[in-house]
C-alpha cells in the first residue's frame, strides 16, 4: 500500500496519527480537549455559527469536545457526500429540529458564509441570489423550505 494509499484510508495507522496530529496541534492549551476557538483553526472556512452548532448538537464535556466527537466531525467533514455526513450536518443545520430547513435558516448560516468570502474577495455577494440557486437546486415540495 502506497503511502497515498494509507493516508486516505481510515484505518491506517498513518491515517490515524495524522487526525491525532491534527487534534493535539488544534489543543493550544493542552488541557485535551477543543475550545470553539480552537476548532476553528481546523479549516479558515468554518464560520462561528456553524462551529456554534456542531458544539450546541454534540455532546461536549463544559463547553469542549474531546477527542472522539473530533473523529466525528474529521469523518463528516472529509466524507461529505457519505450519508452518514449528511446526517451529521443536518443535525446542525436543522436548528429548530423541525425536519426541514426554511429561508431563516439559510439566511442565518449563508450571511455568515458571505462574510467570510468578502474578507478573502470582494465581491458583492448576495444571500438571496445565493438561497434562490439552493432552493432551485433542492426543489423543495413546499415553498421556501428544504
Amino acid at each position: 500500500m502506497s503511502l497515498e494509499d494509507a493516508m486516505g484510508n481510515w484505518f491506517s495507522v498513518q491515517s490515524s496519527l495524522r487526525v491525532y496530529d491534527t487534534y493535539l496541534r488544534l489543543d493550544q492549551d493542552k488541557n485535551g480537549m477543543l475550545k470553539k476557538q480552537e476548532l476553528a483553526r481546523y479549516s479558515p472556512g468554518l464560520t462561528n455559527i456553524f462551529i456554534d452548532r456542531v458544539f450546541e448538537e454534540y455532546q461536549t464535556y463544559e463547553g469542549e469536545m474531546d477527542y472522539k466527537n473530533f473523529l466525528d466531525f474529521v469523518l463528516a467533514m472529509e466524507n461529505k457526500k457519505a450519508p452518514q455526513s449528511l446526517q451529521y450536518f443536518w443535525r446542525i443545520l436543522d436548528v429548530f429540529h423541525k425536519g426541514a430547513i426554511d429561508t431563516f435558516v439559510i439566511n442565518m448560516f449563508f450571511r455568515a458564509v458571505i462574510s467570510k468570502l468578502e474578507q478573502r474577495i470582494q465581491n458583492d455577494y448576495k444571500v438571496d441570489d445565493l438561497k434562490d440557486e439552493l432552493m432551485d437546486m433542492a426543489k423543495p415540495s413546499l415553498p421556501h423550505c428544504i
